[in-house]
């Protein structure tokens, strides 16, 4: 499939393949396809109000003959940061369930039309039609009326093209060395001979040796340093950083990997929070909701962000033992949640009267 070029007033070519060229882009996207890949994917069920884990189907652990789903789920997600809409071919069997999942390239789809006698949506890939009971689409930010999400590589295609053009003017700047590190000066006239046998002694008599220099002849050591010119672009280039940084809603130190040095745990824990809460949690229930449209209408498929938000020990204990005293949580859960095996007589309620230390640390009794 050919990859559409994004005109921008940079004159750089801009694709999906060019845009990662740009470190940003590629730190944003790997961020956001890394951590929600990672997370551990669940199959529940509800039943008489309550939510039941069901063991996973092999849809879910290897969605077609080339991927696992960690794979899956991360090209789907960088299909959806760069292009702002994915869209899977899942046919699904007689139990319900997808035969199988694969990711069809947003530029492969042709044509989205309304089907008036169906009412689903046709999705021409080629020569082919499909409806939308086969392939589920997955977008961004729509707008009504719209059959496609709004592409982010064609948004910032301006940002993303000058930071591109920076990068390559700054490289054939210092490939080709057109400004030499310093100079030496005089006024009198000197022929070209004798201009290359100066340069050769200085280096001869200097080069990694910082050793005093006699000068004569007139001759005068400059040093070339940056520019105020040179010191701008440097900003800019973190401003386009910044930029990419403020589209994807990624924390600043994840991109460009400073500040973490200087930040408690506390303050990492609170961090990772804010990034699954306002960063993550959009991006995940996307893909919960379209996962589920694929499966028979009692299950749901869930993310487990258990990782990210996760508190330290001590407060882990407190909040658990809390909810075991005021049932909500038996201590066999509590126990799973640390991952550690469940004890004969774990899976009942605790009353309120009953000691504290039935949480994650209890001991099975003995027989």
């Amino acid at each position: 499939t050919a990859r559409p070029y994004y005109p921008n007033y940079t004159g750089e070519i801009v694709t999906e393949l060019t845009a990662f060229a740009h470190s940003a882009v590629l730190a944003a996207v790997s961020i956001l396809a890394d951590s929600i890949a990672s997370m551990p994917l669940e199959l529940t069920r509800t039943r008489a109000g309550r939510i039941e884990k069901l063991p996973t189907p092999s849809v879910l652990q290897r969605p077609n003959d080339k991927q696992n789903m960690f794979e899956f789920v991360h090209q789907t997600m960088a299909t959806l940061a760069l292009h702002g809409c994915a869209y899977i071919y899942a046919p699904k069997g007689r139990n319900g369930l997808p035969v199988e999942m694969r990711n069809i390239h947003p530029n492969a789809i042709k044509k989205v039309v309304e089907n008036a006698d169906t009412g689903y949506l046709d999705y021409f890939v080629g020569s082919q039609k499909y409806s939308s009971e086969d392939i589920r689409a997955i977008h961004w930010l729509i707008l009504p009326n719209q059959v496609r999400g709004i592409s982010p590589l064609e948004t910032m295609r301006n940002t993303i093209g000058m930071g591109l053009a920076m990068d390559r003017f700054l490289a054939q700047f210092y490939g080709e060395g057109a400004t030499p590190s310093s100079v030496l000066e005089t006024d009198g006239a000197i022929t070209p001979d004798q201009a290359r046998q100066i340069k050769d002694s200085w280096e001869e008599s200097h080069y990694k040796h910082r050793k005093p220099a006699v000068l004569q002849g007139g001759l005068k050591w400059r040093s070339i340093t940056t520019s105020a010119a040179d010191m701008q672009m440097l900003e800019h280039k973190e401003s386009i950083v910044r930029d990419i940084a403020r589209v994807y809603r990624i924390p600043l130190h994840l991109i460009i990997g400073t500040g973490g040095d200087s930040q408690t745990y506390q303050n990492l824990e609170a961090v990772g929070s804010s990034f699954y809460q306002y960063t993550l949690l959009g991006w995940v229930r996307r893909l919960e909701t379209a996962f589920s449209e694929m499966l028979p209408i009692t299950q749901q498929v869930r993310f487990d962000a258990t990782e990210f938000l996760r508190a330290d020990l001590m407060t882990r204990v407190k909040a658990q033992q809390l909810q075991i005293l005021s049932g909500t949580m038996t201590p066999n859960e509590a126990r799973q949640i640390e991952n550690r095996e469940p004890y004969e007589g774990g899976d009942s309620f605790v009353a309120a009267s009953s000691t504290p230390t039935l949480g994650v640390d209890a001991v099975p009794p003995e027989k």
